[in-house]
């Protein structure tokens, strides 16, 4: 609801929305591409690729503790001015195209932009399964270590 809105009117219409779910009680799913959008309002986050869940977790786990590689690439695009980090550091981008929903790869939708994919995540698409508690992900390659 905030695409292409400045920062200050966005931040208005966070808070009213965030408002409106307190005071009815309500949940929210709220579906962006901006994951500073998602660190500001969201409880729980699932992050999906090519029209499937590939990541689940609250938003302090998988901010802290991503397991898939997409969400990697996700968190690794994140422009940051950080201590230590200089601020003209060149982004993680993550390199080819989403598969067409008519051409999807057998295994892991993932697995041709994926650089950890190994044969296995070719052939066979992996159970979505809790990796840590409260922590679900998508993954023959990556435990939650």
């Amino acid at each position: 609801p905030t695409t292409a809105l400045d920062v200050t009117v966005q931040a208005q219409i966070l808070g009213l929305i965030s408002d409106l779910q307190r005071r009815l009680g309500t949940a929210l799913i709220l579906i962006t591409h901006d994951l500073g959008v998602v660190a500001e309002v969201a409880d729980r986050v699932v992050v999906m690729y090519a029209g499937r869940r590939v990541e689940e977790a609250s938003v302090y786990e998988l901010f802290d503790h991503p397991i898939h590689p997409y969400t990697l690439g996700l968190m690794g695009a994140i422009p940051r001015s950080l201590p230590g980090r200089p601020s003209a550091e060149r982004l993680v981008d993550i390199t080819g195209t989403v598969p067409p929903p008519w051409d999807m790869p057998k295994g892991c939708a993932f697995a041709p932009r994926c650089p950890s994919a190994t044969a296995r995540c070719r052939e066979e698409r992996p159970p979505f399964e809790e990796k840590r508690p409260g922590h679900f992900a998508a993954c023959w390659e990556r435990n939650g270590d």
